[in-house]
């Protein structure tokens, strides 16, 4: 009976630890959130992630608009990262027009929960 009941202890153990791991299907969606306070200087910032592993990060101020456009990889599952490869070659006038620009390399993201993530000190979370 003891055996019967630690066997059952240690499957349902492992059948909540293993409900827990986030996979490419749980992650995808909008995020957004407020970097830097509730502010009039604050940036609003959104993610998309896609099924195809392909992303859109927007970062919004004033009149200013700063885009990655790439494709992202899950890591450890507790990290999201960001190759930003796929954003438009565009000449330093047309830049200049937008009122904006470009955001190259890479960018770390950290998995709070699969509604909450972490960038930089900025808290994203899913949109409904």
């Amino acid at each position: 009976m003891k055996r019967i009941l630690l066997y059952s202890v240690i499957l349902i153990l492992f059948v909540s630890c293993k409900s827990q791991q986030l996979t490419v299907g749980s992650l995808c969606g909008s995020f957004d959130g407020l970097e830097g306070r509730k502010s009039p200087l604050s940036t609003y910032v959104l993610l998309e992630l896609n099924s195809d592993n392909t992303c859109s990060l927007v970062k919004l101020f004033d009149l200013s608009k700063i885009e990655c456009k790439g494709e992202w990889s899950l890591s450890n599952g507790k990290l999201i990262e960001i190759m930003c490869n796929r954003n438009p070659v565009l000449n330093d006038i047309e830049r200049a027009l937008q009122g904006g620009g470009y955001i190259e390399g890479n960018i770390k993201i950290t998995i709070l929960n699969k509604n909450q993530l972490k960038l930089g000190n900025t808290i994203l979370k899913r949109k409904k």
